[in-house]
C-alpha cells in the first residue's frame, strides 16, 4: 500500500445513536481508542449520493497515523467484523458493517466473555447496566395483537423485485472464523429428548461452530455439551452454552491429536490448536484461562495461527507454563508484528533469535534451559501427541 492509493466507502444503512452507545462501551474496550477513531472517521467520511474517492493520506493526516498503524487497526476492525476490505491494483473498497445490538454482543457471541476478561467482573457488571430495560410483564393479559392476514385480503401477489441495492441495515454476525465442524453429524449425535427447532437455525449452526473452535470440540464433545446446557430448557442461550463448554473443558482437558506427520515445524504450528499447545505446556490450573486467552487472540488479531502458537509457546517456556493476561499478549504480539513477523517461519527464526539473545545475557547465571533448539523439541513433541 501506499499512502497516495484511493478508497472508497459504504455503509448499507445509517447507524442510531444506539449503535454509538455499544460501540463506545462494549467495542472500545476490545478495539482500544485508536481503532475505534477510525472506524468513526470512516463513518463521517461516507458520501451516499456520489461515489467518492478519498486518499489514505487524507485519513492519516486526519487521524495523525502513520501507515503500518493503520494496518494494524484496520485488522482489528476487521478481526471484530466491523469492517470488510477488498483490494485491486492501487484502489481499495471499505465496507463498514454495522454493530451488533448490546444483546447480541453480550449473551449471542464470544465477544462478552473476552470483554469480561478484559475489564473485569466488576466493571463488566457496571457496563452491561447501562444497557438494562425495563420490560413490563404481560402475564395474565390476553394477546389481542391481529395479524396482518386478519386484517387484509391475502390475493394472487408476486414478491417484488428490484434491480438495484436498497438502503437497510444488513446483519451483523459477529466474528469471522474459519473452522470446519461437521454440524450434521453434531445433530445427529444429540439425544432425542434434547433435540429442538433451535438445532435448524443458521444462526444457531454459527454459534456452536464458533465454541466448538474455541475448545476444540468434535461433535461427540459438542453434543454433550449441548446436552448439559438444554436441560429442562426449550432454547439454549450462547452464554449458557458457552459456560458450559468451559466446564467441560476444564473437566475432561485433554491434548488434541494432530494428525499428519512429517511435516515442517511451520504446518505442524499452523495446524495445532491453541488447546493441544496450553495442555502440553501450560500449568494445568490455569489451562482453562490460557486457552481463553489465546482463542481470543486468534479471534482478535488477523494473523496466522502459527504466529499465534509460536508466541504462547515461547511465553508459557519463559512465564513457567503461566500465560500472562490478554492485553499482555497483544502488547508481545505488536512488538513481534512490528519486528516484521509477517509468516509462521518468521514467527519460528525470531523466537530462536531472541532465545540465542537470551541465553548469551544469561551466560553468567545459573544455567536454564535457553538454547535455541528448543523449539524444534517442543513442536517434535507436539506432532507424536495422539
Amino acid at each position: 500500500m501506499k499512502n497516495s492509493d484511493t478508497f472508497q466507502l459504504h455503509i448499507q444503512g445509517d447507524l442510531s445513536s444506539g449503535d454509538f452507545k455499544v460501540l463506545a462501551l462494549l467495542y472500545q474496550p476490545l478495539l482500544g481508542l485508536d481503532a475505534h477513531a477510525l472506524y468513526t472517521t470512516f463513518y463521517q467520511l461516507l458520501n451516499r449520493t456520489v461515489v467518492e474517492r478519498l486518499t489514505h493520506q487524507l485519513l492519516f493526516d486526519l487521524l495523525n497515523l502513520k501507515q503500518n498503524e493503520f494496518l494494524k487497526l484496520r485488522n482489528k476492525l476487521e478481526a471484530l467484523n466491523l469492517l470488510e476490505a477488498y483490494e485491486k491494483e492501487e484502489y481499495y473498497i471499505y465496507l463498514l458493517k454495522s454493530p451488533l445490538t448490546a444483546k447480541q454482543f453480550l449473551t449471542d457471541t464470544v465477544f462478552g466473555s473476552y470483554l469480561q476478561s478484559e475489564i473485569g467482573e466488576k466493571n463488566f457488571q457496571q457496563i452491561t447496566h447501562f444497557f438494562k430495560v425495563e420490560v413490563p410483564s404481560c402475564e395474565g393479559y390476553k394477546n389481542i395483537t391481529k395479524t396482518f392476514d386478519q386484517m387484509y385480503e391475502v390475493k394472487q401477489l408476486n414478491l417484488l423485485t428490484i434491480d438495484h441495492p436498497l438502503q437497510g441495515r444488513q446483519q451483523n454476525k459477529g466474528s469471522l472464523i474459519n473452522h470446519t465442524f461437521d454440524y450434521e453429524k453434531f445433530v445427529g449425535l444429540v439425544p432425542e429428548r434434547s433435540k429442538s427447532i433451535q438445532l435448524l437455525s443458521e444462526r444457531f449452526k454459527e454459534q456452536i461452530t464458533k465454541i466448538s473452535f474455541v475448545y476444540q470440540f468434535n461433535p461427540a464433545e459438542m453434543a454433550e455439551v449441548y446436552e448439559q446446557a438444554a436441560k429442562d430448557k426449550q432454547n439454549v442461550q450462547f452464554s449458557q452454552l458457552n459456560l458450559k463448554a468451559r466446564l467441560y473443558y476444564q473437566k475432561n482437558n485433554k491434548s488434541l491429536a494432530i494428525q499428519e506427520k512429517n511435516l515442517s515445524e511451520s504446518h505442524v504450528l499452523d495446524a495445532v490448536t491453541p488447546a493441544a499447545i496450553v495442555s502440553k505446556y501450560g500449568v494445568p490450573s490455569h489451562a482453562g484461562i490460557a486457552l481463553a486467552t489465546a482463542s481470543a487472540l486468534l479471534e482478535r488479531n488477523d494473523v496466522s495461527p502459527g504466529i499465534i502458537n509460536a508466541m504462547v509457546m515461547f511465553t508459557l517456556k519463559h512465564k513457567e507454563g503461566i500465560l500472562p493476561n490478554l492485553s499482555y499478549m497483544e502488547k508481545v504480539l505488536n512488538s513481534w508484528l512490528e519486528s516484521g513477523i509477517r509468516t509462521t517461519e518468521d514467527a519460528l527464526s525470531y523466537s530462536r533469535k531472541l532465545e540465542s539473545k537470551w541465553e548469551k545475557q544469561s551466560k553468567k547465571q545459573k544455567q536454564k534451559e535457553n538454547e535455541p533448539d528448543w523449539m524444534d523439541r517442543y513442536v517434535e513433541t507436539l506432532t507424536k501427541m495422539e
